[in-house]
């Protein structure tokens, strides 16, 4: 059966991405069809209605508003649903035909960036394994919502019991195994019910050892795998390189967020097996799982989602290198001592917003005015940040001042471009500042002053032709046009075009 060329191009797109549901952009609106709307309608709890489809077909449909696609996306994903979006990839107005649509981020329970259903003080992490012989295993894992890029391995006699320790301090959302441990259904079960994350089976190709190498290479700017610290590491190497290329075919440009990779190693932190994690409470209680009276309850007074990540990330992780130890205890120690510093400090971070994922929406396109105006503001602080710590004398807190310059460039950008109060949506309008660009002055007072704008153009065109009896005019079936007399057709311009005639007069447009 032949559909119309709309239906037959998202039949297209979702035959290329059958295990997700399409988002397919129409105007203002993602829309669904067949058997993705009949899923989406009822798990959103939305209207399911229909469309011609073409020789009288009538095809299932619904649809959720650009503007507010990400919390409906955020619910779908929860409930284990990937979804594909779709974009328009050219203007319409220059399209011969169809626009050209294309997936451009895949969303998977591992890459999922909506703060509101992750927690600010929390990561989503995806993992990827990579099984070798005798038992060995590689471990790779990144929150995409951060850029952090981690990963390690171990060989056989260790990996069994460290692997699911490792990954029950991780609790990743999403993980990415090889042919063999996909084929393990036990192990795969044991993933889905005690770590509480969705199994996704990939391609033997896609964890070849020489295409991961080069993949890692090529993304790190690094000549070889030794300025990763990854050369006698082969099934780290694996799981690395096949996460990089998830990353890769579903994110595109929010992996540019994605610019270090790091090797750690089991002594870097004291090992704590499950029990011993649950049982001392480090970040929620036993009875229940909840956070509030875990020793992380306790301890965090972090005024920042990044201090409240990082501070878990601590007492998940204790330290066992006693010079990183002291280091880190002469930091706290200067703060806790010096009330006037401490109270400088953290009323500089108060401005400060989630800058990690702040940074990957930009990188994924998904940033909305008001994330960029909360970019702004929390470049504006840093100055501020550094001054607290200028007569720091712990070297971390030294460091860190030191850390902090060199962005205020991006701040004054952000700051002459929009508007200091923007709507949450782009198509709201509102967002450019008047007086950064010269085009949007002259198309916003168009809009705003429209019957003065199109006498002025009157006025204008009757002075640039001479042709002081030339109207403007609008009508429903094409708009705007310049109305010329036959009787002053020789003093029309090469740059009108002709669009229609009358008895008495010709009808013209410009490319204005």
């Amino acid at each position: 059966m032949t559909f119309t060329p709309m239906i037959e191009q998202y039949r297209r797109v979702k035959d290329r991405h059958r295990d997700a549901i399409l988002f397919f952009r129409l105007g203002d609106f993602y829309e669904m069809f067949f058997e993705d709307a009949e899923v989406a309608a009822r798990e959103l709890e939305i209207a399911l209605t229909a469309r011609d489809g073409g020789h009288g077909v009538r095809v299932p449909m619904c649809g959720v508003p650009v503007h507010a696609a990400e919390g409906y996306i955020a619910r779908l994903v929860d409930r284990g649903h990937k979804v594909a979006i779709c974009e328009q990839v050219e203007d319409p107005r220059q399209a011969r035909g169809l626009v050209r649509r294309e997936v451009v981020r895949v969303i998977t329970p591992g890459t999922l960036m909506d703060a509101r259903l992750i927690g600010d003080k929390r990561n989503r992490y995806l993992a990827a394994l990579a099984s070798g012989r005798g038992g060995a295993v590689g471990l790779a894992w990144t929150d995409i919502s951060t850029g952090e890029f981690l990963v390690t391995d171990w060989p056989g006699e260790e990996a069994g019991q460290r692997l699911w320790d490792e990954l029950a301090r991780l609790k990743p959302a999403e993980c990415l195994l090889d042919v063999r441990l996909a084929a393990d259904a036990a192990f795969a079960a044991r993933l889905a019910g005690s770590i509480g994350c969705a199994v996704t089976p990939m391609p033997e190709e896609a964890f070849a050892r020489d295409a991961c190498a080069s993949r890692l290479a090529e993304h790190f700017g690094a000549a070889s795998l030794s300025g990763l610290g990854l050369a006698e590491r082969p099934l780290a190497v694996q799981a690395a390189g096949a996460l990089l290329q998830y990353l890769q075919e579903t994110q595109r440009g929010a992996v540019q967020q994605v610019t270090g990779l790091r090797v750690y190693a089991a002594g870097e932190a004291m090992p704590l097996d499950t029990a011993t994690r649950r049982n001392l409470e480090l970040v929620a209680r036993l009875a229940d799982g909840e956070r509030q009276g875990s020793l992380l309850s306790v301890l965090d007074r972090t005024v920042t989602a990044m201090g409240g990540r990082l501070l878990r990330q601590w007492v998940e992780q204790p330290l066992v290198d006693v010079a990183r130890i002291r280091a880190r205890l002469d930091a706290v120690e200067e703060l806790a001592g010096n009330a006037f510093a401490r109270a400088d400090v953290r009323e500089a971070l108060k401005g400060i917003y989630d800058l990690e994922r702040l940074v990957s929406r930009v990188a994924c396109g998904s940033a909305g005015p008001r994330d960029l105006v909360a970019l702004r503001l929390s470049l504006e602080r840093l100055p501020s940040l550094a001054a607290a710590l200028s007569d720091a004398r712990a070297p971390l807190l030294a460091g860190l001042a030191g850390e902090l310059g060199g962005l205020q460039p991006v701040a004054e950008l952000i700051a002459r471009a929009l508007v200091d109060d923007p709507p949450a949506a782009l198509h709201e309008g509102g967002v450019i500042r008047e007086g950064y660009d010269a085009e949007v002055d002259a198309l916003r007072r168009a809009s705003g002053e429209g019957k003065a704008w199109i006498a002025a153009l009157e006025a204008a065109e009757r002075e640039r032709t001479g042709i002081r009896s030339l109207k403007v005019g609008y009508n429903k079936v094409f708009g705007y046009y310049i109305e010329v007399t036959h009787a002053n057709r020789n003093l029309v311009p090469p740059d009108y075009i002709r669009k229609q005639t009358l008895a008495g007069a010709e009808r013209y447009i410009t490319p204005e």
